[in-house]
């Protein structure tokens, strides 16, 4: 029972602190301007559901120079711009990579409503990440859409498929990173509390160079909590001759842009391995 009470917890507390999918929107005379991060940097983008994302040429100057076609509420017109190349540019946790954007003399934007506007986030981009332009309160914010359930089961099966390969091929490092920090483990013969104390477990039990050991993970079926996913899985390991399967549930959770284990519990050992599917 604590066990399970446990796992309620780290999902409360992991829902809590990844499900918000809200940006602040401060004003800029009456128009709505939200932060933008552009190679870690902060810079204020005009929020325009009427046009195409585009630079401010003051903030952004460095590009090449050609005539193209700029969509504004009043409308398509041909203007002088630059092309600008950003190699990563940021809207709360949802990030686009290797964007060419034109940047042309937004100044009259700031001269108009008071404060330094960097570029306009566009209905292109807006579309891309599902966002909704929200004024119907005292707090104004920009609403992102999450993954689906099924986006998200997508990318934690390509995560645990790179994991048991990093095993498999004895990859410390990148069996490491494949753990929180303070992850929690449980099994039938001990637990494990920490990163470090279950690698030196790994390392004492699996890394006889006269015996390859292996590890098969077959997972069943998800439970997604927004961005943390609680799994229920088969895990089949081998050394040598000797081989073990457990059926056991994972909860994995997505920090720093990687799916991490945060808890695991090995649950009941099984006498040869059940035949699984996925979902």
């Amino acid at each position: 029972m604590p066990r399970f009470f446990l796992l309620l917890a780290l999902v409360a507390v992991t829902v809590d602190s990844m499900s918000a999918k809200e940006i602040a929107i401060v004003t800029c005379d009456v128009l709505p301007v939200v932060e933008v991060r552009v190679s870690g940097l902060s810079f204020h983008f005009l929020v325009d559901t009427a046009a195409t994302s585009m630079l401010n040429l003051n903030s952004f100057a460095a590009g090449e120079a050609k005539t193209i076609a700029v969509t504004s509420w009043s409308g398509t017109v041909d203007a002088q711009a630059k092309q600008v190349a950003l190699n990563d540019l940021s809207i709360g946790d949802h990030h686009f990579h290797n964007l060419v954007l034109p940047s042309v003399d937004l100044s009259g934007i700031g001269r108009a409503c008071g404060r330094q506007i960097d570029g306009v986030l566009g209905i292109d981009l807006l579309r891309k990440v599902g966002a909704v332009l929200d004024l119907t309160d005292h707090t104004p914010r920009l609403r992102i859409a999450g993954e689906t359930a099924e986006s998200v089961e997508k990318k934690l099966e390509e995560r645990i498929v790179g994991c048991e390969e990093a095993f498999n091929r004895h990859d410390e490092a990148a069996v490491s990173d494949c753990l929180d920090p303070e992850v929690v483990v449980f099994s039938e013969t001990a637990d494990f509390h920490g990163r470090q104390r279950l690698m030196e477990f790994f390392r004492e039990r699996y890394s006889s160079p006269h015996l390859h050991a292996q590890l098969s993970v077959k997972p069943f079926f998800y439970h997604v909590f927004g961005e943390a996913i609680w799994m229920e899985c088969e895990l089949q390991t081998s050394l040598g001759a000797m081989t073990a399967a457990a059926r056991g549930s994972a909860l994995w959770s997505n920090t720093e842009g990687k799916w991490r284990i945060i808890h695991l519990d090995m649950g009941s050992r099984l006498d040869k391995p059940a035949a699984v599917s996925n979902h």
